[in-house]
């Protein structure tokens, strides 16, 4: 008697996702799980459906280690721009914002500033915290529903209940930890008994199925958080095995600092972390590692390269001392972050919400004492993305893409400035007069060598940082923020410019780095591989034309070369096109 099985993929590549080299063979699915697996003859059976994967690579689903889908899986369930770049689980949770535990106030997940502008508008970012009922009247006119759980475990079975396609992986984060006990009274230093109540909570969140704590020490509240604090609720999570995950980057400018932290070095963060997992004993993971070391003037090879060997060696000598330590990156080169808005006005966001339109800014700037209120704000480092205090090469990783005036079209400010014979910050003023709707563009890196180093090392995974969402989605208030380009290409990109173009990772290392390492980090079993009676997180890609396709003017596009995703047993993604499907779970701590 024959067989029976739900999916057979015949005559792939398989890489198994374990480092081993790839094979020619088949594989069959049942159920959830992967049933067999052919190195040598052909699998025989009776096949509910069969995919030739004859010139395809099938490999586990891709796994993406830092992101904010928890934010956005409720209004977004079939995770388009996630489940068709490949990724089959996700881990959520970071930067110290989850979503909960809430009491009266939510914090502001990013995924919400549209309703934050409405409930509370501001100029530029406001306070942390609003009021849930507020905050609810608006949530409840756009989707019909509210944000109505205290505790993590309560927003668990929402998810549940709502149904998700990608498997999800949680985490809690502290900043909504300490939200919650210490509302809007939280630049300061906590009491002992409030940490006493914080630590509550982490027990309470590792008890509803978490699987580690996040923090966030460049944003609200968590950059306030003592060390002290920090470690309390660690040592909660440590003893539940919970790993700790860090978005430790202190030297960044998100607002108020505490005098002691006004010149901190990059480096000192991702100590911290590291001593984190030294003293309560724990995995730590380490989120956007870059260079931890100044380097000026930035583009200056010889010193990067020091500073990249540098910030390599803290997190080797973390793993000899015995520390199990990893980091993750974000795959595009030129980019990161969890929005991009192409529009050159958005450089201008605060002053823009007062004019009303570009317009109407464009022709204020006629107003010398607002210009001088502009350079004076941009030359204190007050404005995102124009910060001369901490990027002084900024005016040269600006590029105009789209404009009225031809001769500033794919050119920097630097050399429109140079052109029009003034500063920089005045050519800002002619370029958005000239053209209140232009398009522009911001290169972090100009060559991505530096991202290719830290691709190399072992302990490196891949995070895109951003939501899951659909092709459509777009902000309601100026600046009209838009998806960054890796929540629909991060992963094809990797694998395009790490395999293909460079050859500087082996087909079967680089699907190691986004498919077992991950799984083995974050403890789930029986995922991240491809064997008899693992889960069948399946993709099926070409390995000639796997791409992304967005760029930083129009990031909504889908990849080219995700043939096939297969989610617990389940498709997803057929032929690049989503089945509508929602198979995903909530993979609570084991």
């Amino acid at each position: 008697m024959s067989e029976e099985y739900d999916l057979l993929i015949k005559n792939g590549s398989i890489v198994d996702g374990t480092g081993a080299p790839h094979y020619e063979g088949d594989l069959a699915v049942k159920g959830e799980r992967v049933a067999a697996i052919s190195k040598e003859e052909r699998l025989k059976g009776d096949f509910a459906q069969v995919i030739d994967a004859k010139g395809l690579v099938v490999s586990p689903g891709f796994i993406d280690v830092h992101n904010h889908v928890d934010l956005s899986i409720l209004y977004y369930p079939k995770a388009d721009s996630f489940v068709r770049q490949g990724i089959t689980s996700f881990v959520g949770g970071h930067c110290g914002d989850s979503a909960g535990p809430y009491n009266e106030y939510i914090g502001e997940p990013w995924f919400y500033v549209d309703i934050y502008q409405d409930v509370r508008p501001t100029m530029g970012r406001g306070e942390w915290l609003i009021p849930k009922d507020d905050f609810n009247v608006v949530h409840k006119e756009l989707y019909g529903w509210e944000v109505d759980w205290d505790t993590i475990g309560g927003y668990f079975k929402k998810v549940e209940e709502t149904g998700l396609a990608p498997n999800m992986v949680p985490l809690v984060g502290h900043g909504d930890i300490r939200s919650y006990v210490m509302g809007n009274d939280s630049k300061r230093y906590a009491k002992k008994r409030e940490i006493t109540e914080m630590r509550r909570l982490v027990e309470q969140a590792m008890e509803d199925g978490c699987r580690g704590l996040s923090v966030g020490r460049t944003y609200e509240p968590g950059r306030w958080a003592s060390f002290e604090e920090i470690l309390a609720c660690a040592k909660v999570a440590a003893r539940y095995g919970g790993i700790y995950n860090s978005h430790c980057l202190r030297s960044e400018p998100r607002g108020d600092k505490k005098p002691e932290e006004a010149n901190v070095n990059p480096v000192y963060g991702v100590l911290e972390a590291i001593d984190v997992g030294r003293k309560a004993k724990m995995s730590v993971q380490i989120s956007h590692l870059g260079n931890q070391f100044v380097v000026t003037p930035p583009e200056n090879k010889i010193m990067t390269e020091a500073a990249v060997k540098a910030t390599l060696q803290v997190i080797d000598e973390a793993n000899e001392e015995g520390l199990d330590v990893n980091f993750d990156v974000i795959p595009h080169h030129n980019t990161g972050g969890i929005f991009t808005s192409p529009h050159f006005v958005g450089l201008f966001r605060k002053w823009l919400k007062i004019a009303g339109s570009p317009e109407q800014l464009a022709k204020a700037l006629e107003m010398h004492d607002l210009r001088d209120e502009i350079k004076e704000q941009i030359n204190t480092g007050k404005v995102m993305m124009i910060n001369p205090k901490l990027t002084p090469d900024w005016a040269e990783k600006r590029f105009i893409k789209v404009h009225k005036d031809e001769r500033f079209v794919d050119k920097t400010v630097a050399e429109i400035a140079k052109m029009l014979e003034m500063e920089p910050v005045d050519a800002l003023f002619e370029i958005l007069k000239a053209d209140p709707w232009a398009m522009s563009y911001n290169i972090r890196n100009k060559t991505d060598w530096i991202k290719l180093e830290y691709y190399k090392h072992p302990k490196m995974m891949v995070g895109c940082d951003t939501f899951a969402v659909d092709e459509k989605a777009k902000g309601r208030h100026p600046t009209w923020m838009l998806p960054n380009q890796n929540a629909f290409g991060g992963f094809p990109g990797y694998l395009r410019r790490t395999v293909r173009e460079t050859g500087m990772l082996t087909l079967e290392e680089a699907v190691r780095k986004v498919t077992s390492s991950s799984a083995r980090k974050f403890k789930m079993t029986d995922r991240g591989v491809l064997r008899e009676g693992a889960y069948a997180d399946i993709v099926v890609w070409n390995p000639e034309t796997i791409t992304d396709k967005g760029d930083a003017i129009e990031p909504r596009k889908y990849p080219e070369g995700i043939e096939y995703v297969i989610i617990n047993g389940s498709m997803v993604v057929e032929k690049s096109k989503h089945h509508d499907a929602l198979p995903g779970k909530v993979l609570y701590r084991e």
